[in-house]
């Protein structure tokens, strides 16, 4: 009799649970119009090579290896960089690990050694990145004599530099060769044009006759590497340069955007990303059969930056390597690593690295939001199934 009643007091416990708990209509409900979580796809072992492009948010190496940094440079990685992180080799414009690093690492590849360092193994692929890198011509900036060149000297490489270490690199090898190898390779194209906007910042020359030019120079690249049998392409926008102390140090409040940032200067980056994404579009429908990836760089940031204390970062503009008694810790005749110039204390509190570059902690953030959280179009998970064969 006593097992009866506790058996009946247990199902009165159990449907009263179940009165509690919201029906499947009930969830269906709250999901209408919104996509269903799933899982995040694994990504390991999904390609054997990574190809990467751009500049200094991309480089791991080749700049310094060319000799293109200013001499303080040097001393801001060996004190700054190469304490941080032992793991990492090559030099970075950060305290530590690149965008490019985190998608090495969540395709459990090695991370991407520079292609002017001829001692390492590119069995898993190169880094053609250059810091500093220009999609003009360096002659167009002697033409015009038009310097700003901050901590890198004044005559910048340009991007055709690296579609010609990109063909060198696969000399010797035939087109079928070519393009097997391609075909199970992701190509990164990170920041392109970036350095041509700062460059040109306060000169004459029209920013459309610009956009026009840099975006050009990055079809080019694209056309490159597609015509040689790349399938896998992500392609990325420039971030907001108008919110990094560089550009704030000289805009008036009254000219500053919702977020707090530069709106002349992020006006420009966003007419550059739209008519970038437009040639996407437009390759797309041309190499029917590749997959090419807008990763929104733009976006990613500024979500980043209006929500900054949910993300873990206190300080939203003020640079961690810098000098100056300013808001911004930025100081133009001593940048980061330069005599004089300290760093803080916690760079992961930080958004930006050195008043151009962002912080180790950013770059997770942002890698995180590119392959995991959507802002990547079509999304980076679409990207891995295709490969895979789980759609065509």
């Amino acid at each position: 009799m006593a097992d009866s009643k506790y058996l009946f007091l247990q199902i009165a416990f159990f449907v009263l649970l179940l009165s509690l708990c919201p029906s499947s209509a009930t969830f269906d409900k709250n999901r209408k119009g919104k996509t269903p979580w799933s899982p995040p796809i694994e990504f390991k072992g999904c390609f054997s090579k990574v190809f990467a492009f751009g500049d200094s948010f991309t480089d791991t190496g080749n700049a310094q290896l060319m000799g293109g940094f200013k001499s303080f440079m040097g001393f801001q990685f060996s004190k700054f960089f190469g304490s941080t992180d032992k793991s990492l080799s090559g030099y970075r414009q950060c305290n530590g690990r690149l965008v490019i690093d985190f998608l090495c690492e969540s395709l459990s590849l090695p991370h991407l050694q520079p292609y002017k360092n001829s001692s390492s193994d590119f069995s898993s692929g190169v880094n053609f990145a250059i810091a500093g890198a220009t999609a003009l011509s360096s002659d167009f900036f002697t033409q015009f004599k038009i310097g700003h060149s901050l901590m890198w000297k004044s005559i910048p490489e340009s991007f055709q530099t690296q579609i010609d270490w990109f063909h060198r690199s696969l000399s010797g090898k035939d087109e079928a060769a070519c393009k097997a190898e391609l075909e199970d390779a992701l190509i990164w194209i990170g920041e392109m044009g970036g350095n041509d906007y700062a460059r040109l910042y306060g000169s004459s020359i029209p920013t459309q006759l610009l956009t026009e030019l840099a975006v050009g120079h990055v079809c080019t690249l694209m056309k490159a590497v597609l015509d040689k049998g790349a399938k896998y392409i992500v392609v990325q926008g420039l971030p907001p340069a108008g919110c990094s102390p560089v550009h704030l140090l000289f805009c008036p409040t009254n000219q500053r955007d919702q977020y707090g940032c530069s709106g002349i200067a992020n006006s420009w980056i966003i007419a550059h990303n739209n008519h970038l994404q437009r040639k996407v579009e437009e390759f797309r429908l041309i190499y029917r059969d590749a997959m090419i990836v807008y990763a929104d760089y733009f976006n990613a940031y500024q979500t980043i930056l209006a929500n900054y204390k949910k993300y873990q970062f206190e300080e939203p503009f003020k640079a961690c390597c810098g000098s100056g008694d300013g808001q911004y810790n930025f100081d133009l005749q001593c940048l980061c690593g330069a005599t004089g110039s300290s760093s803080c204390k916690d760079a992961s509190k930080y958004i930006c690295w050195d008043g151009i570059h962002s912080t180790e902690s950013m770059h997770q953030q942002i890698s995180d939001l590119f392959f995991n959280q959507g802002f990547c179009k079509p999304s980076f998970s679409d990207l891995v199934k295709k490969k895979r064969g789980g759609s065509k």
